[in-house]
């Protein structure tokens, strides 16, 4: 195990204050989604649910398939065969989101490729006919990595 590199540690300090001093302009985000595993026919995993927390007040909004299942009345047995246009009716609302709230940090936990973050959302966005806000890297703090890097 390499040792800590006091620099870099006080950087990725500086930039977790800088979210914090700035807290109303920035989010946490988290989402989840099908297995990553046992995926005979090659499709990326739907994504289920996203939630985002303002930093400053703790607010949080969630988007889920089955918060528009509910509100658009299909029964619990008939959220299989609608997945696809359930799911991308929530990721119009979450980018809808993201338009009106643009220019802010998120904090993610992770969330950095295709395979888990926002680029899988964008691309299962992008797979239901969606045309999604990138968020640019610069706003995004990576916690799991020792520099909060994005």
């Amino acid at each position: 195990m390499t040792a800590p590199n006091p620099k870099r540690q006080k950087e990725a300090w500086a930039k977790l204050d800088r979210a914090f001093i700035d807290a109303e302009n920035c989010w946490v985000i988290h989402y989840s989604c099908e297995s990553f595993y046992e995926r005979p026919e090659g499709r990326s995993p739907r994504i289920t649910s996203i939630a985002t927390r303002k930093l400053d007040s703790g607010q949080t909004i969630s988007f889920s398939i089955h918060q528009i299942a509910e509100r658009r009345g299909v029964r619990f047995d008939g959220i299989e065969q609608s997945y696809d246009e359930l799911e991308k009716l929530m990721l119009d609302e979450f980018y809808a989101h993201v338009g009106a709230h643009r220019g802010m940090r998120y904090l993610h936990w992770n969330m950095r490729d295709i395979n888990y973050g926002f680029a899988a959302i964008e691309h299962r966005y992008r797979v239901l006919g969606g045309d999604p806000i990138v968020i640019e890297n610069e706003r995004k703090i990576d916690l799991s990595r020792p520099t909060f890097m994005a």
